[in-house]
C-alpha cells in the first residue's frame, strides 16, 4: 500500500516547477481552460471524445473548487496560462498518469516537461516503484512523448474495441532531470 499526502487542493503544494511549466492542483480560475479541453474533439480524440458543454462546465467547476487527490493542471510559467491537465490515479491496478494539452499549445514540449515533472514528483513522494501510462496505439505523438520521458513499452491490449499501449516508468531506471 502506498502512502500519499493528504487529499484535497493542497496535495501538490508547493507546485512543481519546471523550466517552462509548473504543475499544480486545479484552482478557481482554471475552469475555462478545463472546459476548452473537454469539448475539443482533437484534444479528446484518443481519450473518449469530447463531452457536451454542460458536462464540461460541471466537471471543471468541481475540479476548480474541490480538486481530488491526483488531479493537476499544467501552467505556462511565462503567461500564467493553464495549457493542460491530467491526473495520477489507480485505474487499472498500478498508479497511472494521464494528461492532455490544449491544442494551441501542442508541439512546444510542455507536455513532455510536465510529464517528467509529475513522474519525478511521484517517485519522490510515493512508495511505489511503478507508474504506468496508456494510450491508443494510433496515438503516435503520445507514444513518442512517453518514450522521450523515459517510459518503456510494456504491452498491448484491447479496450473500448481499440488497441491500447501500456507504458511503464520504473523508479530505478528514471534518468535524472
Amino acid at each position: 500500500m502506498s502512502e500519499r499526502p493528504e487529499p484535497g487542493p493542497g496535495w501538490l503544494l508547493p507546485a512543481v516547477l519546471g523550466e517552462r511549466v509548473l504543475v499544480r492542483a486545479p484552482a478557481v480560475g482554471d475552469e475555462s481552460a478545463l472546459v476548452e479541453m473537454s469539448i475539443d474533439p482533437e484534444v479528446r480524440r484518443y481519450i473518449g471524445g469530447p463531452v457536451d458543454q454542460p458536462t464540461a462546465e460541471g466537471r471543471a467547476a468541481r475540479k476548480a473548487v474541490d480538486p481530488r487527490w491526483g488531479e493537476f493542471v499544467i501552467v505556462d510559467r511565462v503567461s500564467d496560462t493553464v495549457v493542460g491537465s491530467g491526473s495520477l490515479a489507480r485505474k487499472r491496478g498500478p498508479w497511472e498518469v494521464s494528461y492532455q494539452l490544449r491544442r494551441a499549445w501542442w508541439g512546444r514540449g510542455m507536455a513532455g516537461e510536465a510529464l517528467s515533472l509529475i513522474r519525478d514528483w511521484f517517485f519522490t513522494h510515493m512508495r511505489e516503484d511503478l507508474l504506468i501510462a496508456t494510450t491508443q496505439r494510433v496515438n503516435v505523438a503520445s507514444r513518442r512523448l512517453l518514450e522521450r520521458a523515459g517510459a518503456t513499452h510494456a504491452s498491448t491490449f484491447e479496450q473500448y474495441g481499440l488497441a491500447q499501449e501500456r507504458y511503464e516508468f520504473h523508479r530505478a531506471t528514471q534518468p535524472p532531470t
